[in-house]
């Protein structure tokens, strides 16, 4: 729950960001040793104190549509991460629902879910979350993706093409 109301402030945060936009690109993400291909003309800010890059855009319909990588790889198995997550989400965050799960693998043949949910916020914007957690050995890889709900046609395909192109880096 934690991490969803962080990666929400943090969209909010970004809408006043006044960083310059960079090319699609493979974006290393040492901390987790992983990467991902980030969409064309994204910002990529790192926060003191955070050991992830985030990716985000300009805002659009009230919040800056962004990548937020949950957390350091943890040891585990998808299907557990998956199941402390929702009862995490749902025992913590008002007005969260879960509209959707499905298997997913990445190019480089990574198998995980991809778990598409929706939360209303205090000021009644509904924000989309799309939490994606990718098994690698006996880690589980945790990324979550958020926009306003009224744009989110426009953005999932974006959010899906730079999760397919996640892969492992040693």
């Amino acid at each position: 729950m934690k991490r969803i109301l962080l990666a929400l402030w943090v969209g909010a945060l970004l809408v006043g960001c006044g960083k310059l936009p960079v090319p699609a690109g493979r974006l290393l993400q040492p901390a987790g040793r992983f990467s991902f291909v980030t969409p064309d003309e994204w910002h990529r800010s790192q926060l003191v104190g955070m050991d992830f890059i985030i990716v985000s855009t300009n805002a659009d319909a009230g919040i800056s549509p962004n990548i937020f990588v949950d957390g350091a790889p943890r040891p585990g198995t998808v299907s557990n991460q998956v199941a402390n997550l929702l009862a995490a989400n749902r025992a913590g965050i008002q007005k969260y629902t879960v509209i959707g799960q499905r298997d997913i693998a990445t190019d480089s043949g990574l198998k995980g879910v991809k778990i598409e949910a929706q939360r209303e916020m205090q000021n009644g914007l509904r924000v989309a979350l799309f939490h994606y957690r990718l098994q690698d050995g006996a880690r589980v890889i945790s990324l979550t993706c958020s926009c306003a709900d009224a744009v989110k046609a426009k953005y999932e395909p974006i959010f899906d093409a730079a999760m397919q192109s996640l892969r492992p880096e040693r």
